[in-house]
């Protein structure tokens, strides 16, 4: 969720212009240099592909939140699943309203219909814990790594309305 708000503000943030923000994408300027015996000259730097940019930047986010969230999905299906079990086997199946009658198939279908439900929503939240502070870091390295590269324009300052 967090990667595609990245990839969003990105693109309706548009690319700055990357000539005034990077010089070594633009043109180079035609000054003769003099070669002074063992002086290695350096090469132009290479122009930044932004497509390919963007796209490592993307990875970078969820690979973060791939390799975080992992443990808090582990831990949040599996006590979904047991109280989803013992919660539906209790209600029959309702999740909802507490049966008088417990019959078998009330329970086990009950047990099988809350450890699913509430084991789907356990992974989610639990996901979304631990692979959220991951998840903020590699956003804000990602924004400072295509800033730097002149794609990414700066934030506009706030100004005081009162002035």
């Amino acid at each position: 969720m967090a990667a595609m708000i990245f990839a969003a503000t990105v693109i309706s943030a548009g690319a700055a212009n990357a000539d005034a923000v990077n010089p070594a994408q633009s043109t180079p300027e035609s000054n003769p240099s003099v070669s002074l015996g063992n002086s290695p000259q350096t090469a132009p730097a290479a122009p930044v592909d932004p497509g390919a940019e963007y796209m490592k930047a993307f990875d970078g986010v969820a690979g973060a939140f791939s390799n975080d969230s992992t443990v808090g999905r582990v831990v949040g299906t599996t006590a979904g699943v047991v109280v989803g079990c013992v919660v539906g086997g209790v209600t029959g199946g309702s999740l909802f309203i507490v049966t008088a009658a417990l019959t078998p198939v009330g329970v086990v279908g009950g047990c099988v219909i809350g450890a699913a439900a509430l084991g789907f929503v356990g992974g989610t939240v639990g996901s979304m814990i631990s692979g959220s502070p991951a998840t903020v870091n590699a956003l804000n390295q990602q924004y400072q790594s295509l800033h730097s590269k002149g794609l990414i324009a700066a934030p506009v300052p706030m100004q005081n309305a009162a002035q």
